[in-house]
């Protein structure tokens, strides 16, 4: 067998394996929720709705389709988790500097549940449709998508900017920047995959935007 076949086996048994895929993300998630109620448990609406993010993360996992498009390559595999892990560094990472609160705490938890319920919102509407990676699967135009294409990575990103205002430094304030423009590079890599296969997806692109279909970041603005 030469080195080719056997890595082509690879990628379809393990990689483009749906069901072990699926498998893998939800109890990625389920240990995250475990780990979740065993060292960070604060009986908070916040905490409640994180929490229950995460379950629908597993459903999700567990019911959606077969990718019609499979991730390739670092920036559709590797790449899609970097950026889902970038909103942590803003909460807690090694030699975190002492920050200043620019705004009130209530605030802050408003910013926090408003961008949880953004992507709740998101992830109940996905469905089986959800991946982290930049897969294609039956594009969902419906519900919360009708407002705005990509409200989970918006609502990470309202998230976000809570926790870097309530913890106001430079070094968070680069966190948050880079953030925002790699889930922006994300959006745009899986806006292109999904109109490669799907002629009414690159219609609904022409009319809904990141913050609505008045939104002028949607592709026909100006016309």
């Amino acid at each position: 067998m030469s080195i080719k076949t056997m890595l082509d086996r690879i990628k379809e048994k393990i990689i483009f394996n749906d069901r072990l895929a699926s498998w893998a993300g939800a109890a990625f998630f389920l240990f995250w929720i475990g780990q979740r109620w065993y060292f960070s448990y604060r009986p908070t609406v916040l905490w409640w709705l994180v929490t229950f993010q995460f379950s629908l993360f597993v459903l999700a996992y567990l019911t959606r389709h077969r990718a019609i498009s499979h991730g390739q390559g670092f920036w559709e595999t590797v790449y899609p988790f970097l950026c889902s892990a970038m909103p942590f560094t803003l909460d807690d990472y090694p030699f975190k500097p002492l920050g200043l609160p620019l705004i009130a705490k209530e605030v802050y938890l408003s910013l926090m549940l408003a961008g949880t319920v953004l992507i709740i919102a998101g992830v109940f509407t996905l469905r089986r449709s959800f991946a982290i990676m930049t897969e294609a699967r039956p594009p969902v135009l419906s519900g919360i998508y009708r407002l705005t294409r990509h409200p989970m990575y918006l609502g990470s990103m309202i998230s976000a900017l809570g926790l870097l205002l309530y913890n106001y430094h430079f070094l968070n304030f680069t966190l948050f920047s880079l953030f925002c423009a790699m889930q922006v590079y994300r959006a745009r890599r899986e806006e292109r995959k999904m109109s490669e296969i799907s002629p009414q997806y690159r219609d609904y692109l022409l009319r809904v935007g990141w913050l609505g279909p008045w939104d002028r970041t949607a592709k026909n603005k100006g016309k």
